[in-house]
């Protein structure tokens, strides 16, 4: 299991419990597969993953419906710069942890959460009030090259 994401089943399982919200076997089952993951991971990958682990043929549209589930539940974070799913490495620190920096390694694809500042999330939401738009997607992907690719 991934260091960063000890307990992180643990965290899921309170915070579905504590909200009312069915953490079923499948959304475990992938969650679980993103924790142990070295990087971030395609709703396909996952897929596969999957079958080769839990010797059991999943659609594509299940993985999918967990995917969206954890996501909601901030359990999950969509990486739309290489469209994949990481498992969140904050979410073991409190209920709503706000926005997250995620660097992206271009070479390896590698990726590290960071918490960003409040007043630079503030910043960020202001901003965008101010032009008349609300933010969607709660984080920011930066493309960069990690220290082990340098």
């Amino acid at each position: 299991m991934n260091r960063r994401f000890v307990n992180l089943l643990a965290v899921a399982k309170d915070k579905c419990d504590s909200d009312g919200l069915r953490l079923t076997e499948k959304r475990k089952r992938v969650l679980n597969l993103l924790i142990d993951a070295q990087a971030p991971l395609s709703a396909y990958e996952i897929k596969d993953m999957f079958t080769t682990r839990y010797s059991e043929d999943v659609k594509p549209m299940t993985i999918y419906r967990a995917l969206e589930f954890l996501t909601e539940t901030d359990l999950v974070h969509k990486l739309n710069l290489n469209n994949k799913f990481v498992a969140c490495s904050q979410a073991k620190c409190c209920d709503h942890h706000g926005y997250s920096q995620f660097l992206i390694c271009v070479q390896c694809g590698s990726v590290e959460e960071v918490a960003i500042d409040p007043t630079i999330s503030e910043n960020l939401v202001k901003q965008a009030k101010n032009l008349g738009c609300d933010i969607v997607t709660p984080h920011l992907e930066v493309a960069c090259i990690c220290k082990h690719c340098k």
